[in-house]
This record gives structure tokens, C-alpha cells and sequence, in this order.
């Protein structure tokens, strides 16, 4: 059609310009019509009674899918996992579908439906080749942080793209409201977007914002902050919910594998500072350990909606929620510890008490309630290795000394003498930096230097014995080569990503004790998937989605478009019933 009536334009001369003016009243006339439709959809698609007011979305730190299939039988019947089964949907088969599983790329996903090589976040920091500095993912100088003294703002300005609510904002004329709240920046900024009224998280043991939103803190985080709200837990203890022999995790309390933070040890009970003891910072590092973050985080959250009038007229909000202590306590103790089932099923029971909040507060019928995570995590590698896995830590040794050596591979092949600007410009623990503007890689042909030092780099990393995959930058710009490959396509970002990306075999971590995350493992992929309230059909599903499949199926709650850059489908068995790929209730 466009087509042909730019030719009949190009064409038709007078004709078309007599008739142009004989219908130019007829158009406008009509244009105004549809702009008045068009408005009248944007109240009534946005109404309660086609929607829900307000939706949530909840981001468990490091919430494993596993979690919820080993503890099963101890989850109780007042939390979320109970009210989900009884009442909304469950993806069984949800994984990430990037390759570096880390917290920043994975609350990028959810809500743009976009991945790193598109949405520019391919990590919690990233490389600046054109610098040589590092890069905060949500750093931007240009404005400060409210709250406290800090030198560091923070905004979404390197995210690349928008999200679900800044489609909704547009979409509503900046009616509909969007806020997120965790413990960590980068989970409530990544998660909200461009255009939210508010994201906030926790600095110096205070909630804090920064003037990107807004010109001050408002008025009832300044009030949790007057009252030192954290200081409340001085003296207080971390202790068992259930008893000891209802754990499924049976191995040893005491161990020197772990990680705790000061003053903990590696066994329950777990008592934190009292008042006067310690340093303010260091007491955080416990209380932000334990289920009492969550409780923090969960009281910012109530302030949010309460004061900010969230799900109170007829254009739906969006509150995005990350529980940023379920991965510190990961880190620390391990998947397969008392802390880490313990802090799954408290984290079940509070967010069942907040949805009977949402209840009374919006009105049963009135909400939805998404929950998924940002990455799941490895077992420790000392635990991994009692039961003969291949669990080995920093298998390539000091970064340091790797770069050292393929500097000194790439002149002995490429016949460049030493001296002058490194080859090699950065070592990371998954990709390989070339210094682009080196004089022998002038030129960026295939059959130049610059190509032959990528596969040179590439051939040394898979003759290492724990590097299980590398590609170069030419291989991950052409796509294609079963799932691993499109995993680190994914993660590939041409500007902010390194030539040759890696990954080590499975159970590989680096660090010296606790464990960590940011493979393209399946326990470090397989995350829940949850939806629950207005709009959900109830079922239990094993079609293989993804946390991105998040922002087309929120956009559709919403009555808004999908963001641009989505690429992953909405969830049509939870929004329709539709049972295709999985099983039903």
C-alpha cells in the first residue's frame, strides 16, 4: 500500500492535488475523530475493569527454581508459593537466555524483554575500551544522589532502552505510576526505566534517590530514615523458622567453606551487633544478611503505595520490587545451607503477608503479582567436590598472568616486536579486550591482523582445560551455532563487550570461599517464573520461557504497547489459559 500510494503521488499532479483539496476537510474531520477515540481508549483500556490497578513485580535475588522444587514440601500454607498453586501460574522451564548470568543484565530482561546486546547492560560493570575505565552499570555524574553524602549518582541513562513503564507513561500521558524499590541501585533503576516517578534504594543504611527523579527525597523515606529503621535489629537474632530436622539440607552447619559476614560464624544461630557494637557499615553487612533486609525493603514498599496513591484510579501502576539479601545470603552460605532454605521459606511467608496487605489495601481482584529472579547460583565449589563434581576455583589462575601470556602468543604469531601500546588492553573473567587502535590492527578485515588476533586469543582460551567455550567478536556478529553460542550472542554488546568472549566449564567459580554466579549453566539460569491475581489464568506450565517473556506479557496487563526492543513473547497460557506446551490444573 505504501508503495503505491507514493507512486500515485508522484504521478497524479493535478489530479491528485484537486483531489487532495475536495477531501483535505473529510481527513481532518476524521483524524479528529480518531484522536477522540483514541483518548477515550486510553481511560477505558487503562479502567479496573479491563485491568488490574496496579501490578508488582518482584525480583528474588538469586531465587533458584530448584529452591522451589527441593523444598516443596515445607513451604507454608500462608506464603506465595501455596496462593500461587492454588490460584495462579507457574512456569516450570524458565532459564535466562544470556550467557553472563550476573544481577544488572538480569533485571535489564525483564522489563525491556530485551537482552544485553541490545539493551547495552552486559554487566554490573563493564569495560570503557575508549577510557580505559570501568563502568558502573547505573553510574551517571551528571546527578547526586538524595538522601545522603555520597559522590556517586546514579541513574538509568546506560540502559539503551525502554521499558514496560515507559511505554505505559507514554501511553497514559504520564498518569499511570512507576516506582521500584530494592537494597540495591541497579535492581530498582534497571527494572523501572527511563520515565519512573521514583526508584530508590539503600545507601549508608538510609533509603535514597537520586535528582534524576526528583528534587528530594520524599517525605515518608525521610521519615523510615529520621527513625534509623535498621538499628531496630541491634541485638537481635537470625534463627531457625522450623525444626532443625525439617531441613532438606542435611549437610554440615560448621565448615570453613563458607563465607559469613563479621561476626557471624558459619552455623546457626546467627546474632547480630548490639548497640555500640562495631561499625554502622559492618552491622548492615549482617542485618542485610539475614531475612530482616527483605523485611526492610517490604516496609519501603508499603510507604510507596500508600503515599504515592498507587492502584487508587483508573490508570494501572507499576511497582517493581527486588529482595536484594536472598543473593547476599547466597553468596555467603551457599545453595545447599541451612541460611540460603531458611531464607527461601521466609521470603515465601513475606511476600504471602504483603499480597493480603495488597488485599485490604487495593482490593482482592484489583493487583497482579509477578515474581521471578535475576539469576539462580552455583554450589560451592568445597560442597560440589564431597560429591565428585568437577568443581574447581579460578582455574586460569591471575588474570594478571593470562593477559601476560597472550600478549606474548600474539607478537611471537602476529611478528610484532615488543614495546610500544599492549596488544592486549583487559583480561575479565569472561572476555578478552584487543587494543583497537593498536598500529598493527589498523585494518579490521577479515584476513587482517585484528581478525587473526581474535582467533589467536580464542584457540589459546579452548586449549585452557576448564574453558568450555570463546568466540570471537566476528563469530558472535555472524549468530548461529547451537544454544551456548547464541547465549554469549545475547550477552554481546558491540560497543560495551570484549573481542573474544569465554566460559569456564561448569562448577568453575572465581573467589576464594562462599560461591557466585554469572554463567550460562542451568544453575545459574533456571530461575521461577510466577504470576498470580488480576488477569492470570491458573496453571502449571512446561513450555521453556524466559524472565523476558516478563515485559510483553506486563504490557499486555497494562492495555500498553510492548517495549521496542522486546524480542521474547507474552505469556499467553497465564493470560488466556491457553494449556498448549505445559499442564494444567
Amino acid at each position: 500500500m505504501a508503495c503505491s500510494r507514493e507512486d500515485s503521488t508522484a504521478s497524479g499532479g493535478e489530479e491528485q492535488a484537486t483531489f487532495a483539496l475536495r477531501t483535505g476537510y473529510r481527513w481532518h474531520l476524521m483524524g479528529s475523530i480518531i484522536a477522540w477515540i483514541a483518548l477515550g481508549m486510553v481511560s477505558s483500556r487503562g479502567s479496573a475493569a479491563d485491568g488490574p490497578k496496579l501490578i508488582v513485580v518482584v525480583s528474588v535475588d538469586q531465587l533458584c527454581e530448584d529452591y522451589l522444587l527441593r523444598f516443596a514440601d515445607n513451604f507454608a500454607a500462608g506464603g506465595v508459593l501455596q496462593r500461587v498453586t492454588a490460584e495462579g501460574s507457574r512456569y516450570r522451564e524458565c532459564h535466562h537466555r544470556h550467557a553472563f548470568t550476573v544481577t544488572a543484565p538480569g533485571h535489564a530482561v525483564q522489563l525491556t524483554g530485551a537482552y544485553p546486546q541490545t539493551n547495552g547492560i552486559v554487566g554490573n560493570d563493564w569495560f570503557n575500551r575508549y577510557t580505559g575505565k570501568g563502568v558502573y552499570c547505573v553510574a551517571d555524574s551528571e546527578v547526586q544522589v538524595l538522601g545522603t553524602t555520597s559522590d556517586r549518582g546514579m541513574s538509568p541513562k546506560n540502559l539503551l532502552v525502554e521499558t514496560v513503564g515507559d511505554v505505559l507513561k507514554l501511553k497514559t500521558a504520564g498518569r499511570s505510576k512507576v516506582f521500584g524499590v530494592a537494597i540495591k541501585d541497579r535492581a530498582a533503576i534497571l527494572m523501572t526505566g527511563h520515565h519512573a516517578d521514583g526508584a530508590y534504594w539503600m545507601e549508608n543504611n538510609v533509603w535514597v534517590t537520586s535528582n534524576y527523579y526528583r528534587p528530594d527525597l520524599p517525605g515518608y523515606l525521610r521519615n523510615l530514615n529520621d527513625a534509623q529503621s535498621i538499628e531496630r535489629y541491634r541485638g537481635k537474632s537470625w534463627e531457625l523458622s522450623l525444626p532443625r530436622e525439617q531441613y532438606f539440607n542435611q549437610g554440615p552447619d560448621e565448615n570453613d567453606w563458607e563465607n559469613p559476614p563479621e561476626g557471624f560464624t558459619s552455623a546457626f544461630p546467627h546474632k547480630l551487633f548490639a548497640a555500640g557494637e562495631s561499625t554502622p557499615y559492618k552491622f548492615a553487612e549482617q542485618v542485610l544478611r539475614t531475612p530482616f533486609g527483605n523485611e526492610l525493603t517490604l516496609e519501603a514498599a508499603r510507604e510507596i503505595v500508600t503515599h504515592e496513591g498507587l492502584g487508587s484510579d483508573e490508570f494501572p501502576d507499576i511497582l517493581c520490587i527486588n529482595f536484594s539479601s536472598n543473593d547476599y545470603v547466597g553468596h555467603a552460605f551457599g545453595p545447599h545451607s541451612l541460611e540460603a532454605e531458611d531464607m527461601t521459606y521466609q521470603t515465601d511467608k513475606q511476600l504471602g503477608e504483603f499480597l493480603r496487605w495488597l488485599d485490604e489495601k487495593i482490593g482482592a481482584g484489583n493487583w497482579t503479582f509477578a515474581l521471578t529472579a535475576d539469576h539462580a547460583v552455583a554450589p560451592i565449589v568445597e560442597y560440589a567436590q564431597r560429591f565428585r563434581l568437577p568443581a574447581r576455583r579460578n582455574p586460569l589462575g591471575s588474570l594478571s598472568a593470562v593477559k601476560d601470556e597472550l600478549e606474548a602468543r600474539l607478537r611471537s604469531q602476529l611478528e610484532i616486536p615488543t614495546g610500544g601500546k599492549f596488544l592486549v588492553q583487559k583480561v575479565e573473567e569472561n572476555q578478552v579486550y584487543l587494543q583497537h587502535d593498536h598500529p598493527a590492527f589498523a585494518e579490521k578485515d577479515p584476513h587482517g591482523k585484528f581478525a587473526l588476533a581474535q582467533r589467536i586469543v580464542r584457540d589459546w582460551l579452548l586449549d585452557q582445560p576448564y574453558v568450555a567455550a570463546a568466540r570471537t567478536r566476528e563469530e558472535l556478529a555472524s549468530g548461529g551455532g547451537g544454544q551456548l553460542s547464541e547465549q554469549l550472542t545475547r550477552a554481546f554488546h558491540p560497543q560495551r563487550s570484549g573481542d573474544v568472549l569465554y566460559v569456564l566449564a561448569p562448577y568453575c567459580v572465581p573467589g576464594s570461599k562462599g560461591t557466585t554466579h554469572g554463567s550460562p549453566w542451568t544453575y545459574d539460569t533456571h530461575v521461577p517464573l510466577l504470576l498470580l491475581g488480576k488477569g492470570i489464568s491458573p496453571g502449571m506450565h512446561a513450555r521453556p520461557v524466559s524472565p523476558a517473556c516478563l515485559a510483553a506479557t506486563v504490557a499486555r496487563l497494562a492495555g500498553c504497547n510492548r517495549p521496542a526492543a522486546c524480542v521474547e513473547d507474552e505469556l499467553h497460557e497465564a493470560l488466556y489459559g491457553d494449556a498448549a506446551g505445559g499442564d494444567t490444573r
